[in-house]
């Protein structure tokens, strides 16, 4: 399954634009059966979160269970990491194409996916680079797209993709784009900090705090006032923590560790995973309320096997 999306690549004028079908799903058996809808291609999410393109009532199904994609003629339905699976036509897949009127079973639910003559066309950016990253494909195409148009906002991203990627390539980019880039960068790795640090680390602390605080120290918040937080790995974050970083996002304030007086930051945030965070969620391993204070939007970097056509222009570069 390595082949890049392949919707036609149009030149409108001076603009790029992607020409997609859309995407009949009719539900025909489950707790929405006779829901119909039309997604918009190419590429449609489904599951019972909110986020999801397509928004279902079945418990059995996930929090994000499927995405189904446009690729030309034909409609790739991927499972997303579900609990209960996606099975095309009886036999259960992890990614396949489906054929046309395919019975698509998520959970207790069964769809008919069929695609459309109408076309959608979506705006393509015209560039080849955005900050590190390189790419002319339609994938980097509309991910450089959406980031023009993120960068220049406050909105609070996180972005999602397989190690090697380019997270933090992408919130460098953000930042270096956006009206904070004369402030601070500063990059927080939750993977790499001891559970009995990391507060002190992300809020800072006062002396006296615990043993070894010998003097007053800023975290990683203040350190990046004015500018922007890259807060890596997140969905490594313990449990008992997140509240915290909740209030923090919520309140825009930050209370040092042993003080008693909060101090007012504005920063704006970038979060990344290798997870899926909607599945650890749904695990309890991560608040639902963190998740949606942190996926304002919400980025999927493809990995380099789904835009192959952007390996000679890498290796020139390289």
């Amino acid at each position: 399954m390595a082949q890049e999306l392949t919707q036609p690549l149009e030149r409108d004028g001076s603009a790029f634009r992607l020409a997609s079908r859309k995407i009949r799903v009719e539900v025909v058996h489950g707790p929405d059966r006779g829901l119909v809808a039309e997604l918009p291609g190419p590429e449609a999410r489904v599951g019972l979160g909110r986020e999801c393109d397509l928004v279902l009532k079945d418990p059995t199904v996930s929090r994000l269970h499927l995405v189904v994609r446009v690729e030309g003629e034909r409609i790739r339905v991927i499972d997303a990491g579900s609990r209960n699976g996606t099975a095309v036509d009886g036999v259960e897949v992890r990614d396949a194409y489906a054929r046309p009127d395919a019975a698509i079973s998520i959970g207790g639910t069964t769809m008919r996916l069929r695609m459309l003559s109408d076309v959608v066309e979506l705006p393509l950016s015209q560039r080849e680079r955005f900050g590190g990253m390189l790419g002319r494909s339609v994938a980097m195409r509309r991910l450089f797209a959406v980031l023009e148009r993120v960068a220049a906002t406050d909105a609070t991203v996180l972005v999602e993709g397989e190690t090697g990627t380019g997270k933090e390539l992408v919130a460098e980019a953000v930042h270096e784009e956006s009206p904070r880039q004369g402030a601070a960068f500063v990059v927080f790795d939750c993977s790499a900090v001891s559970a009995t640090l990391i507060e002190s680390e992300l809020f800072g602390h006062v002396r006296g705090a615990f043993t070894g605080a010998f003097a007053d120290r800023p975290g990683a918040f203040e350190a990046a006032d004015g500018g922007t937080l890259f807060l890596d790995e997140i969905g490594e974050l313990p449990l008992d923590l997140q509240p915290k970083l909740l209030r923090a996002l919520e309140r825009r304030e930050v209370r040092r560790v042993g003080a008693n007086v909060p101090r007012r930051v504005d920063v704006r945030i970038v979060a990344a995973t290798n997870r899926n965070l909607a599945r650890e969620v749904e695990r309890g391993k991560f608040r639902e309320d963190l998740y949606y204070r942190l996926a304002v939007i919400q980025v999927a970097l493809p990995p380099l096997r789904e835009r192959q056509g952007d390996i000679p222009q890498l290796v020139r570069h390289f």
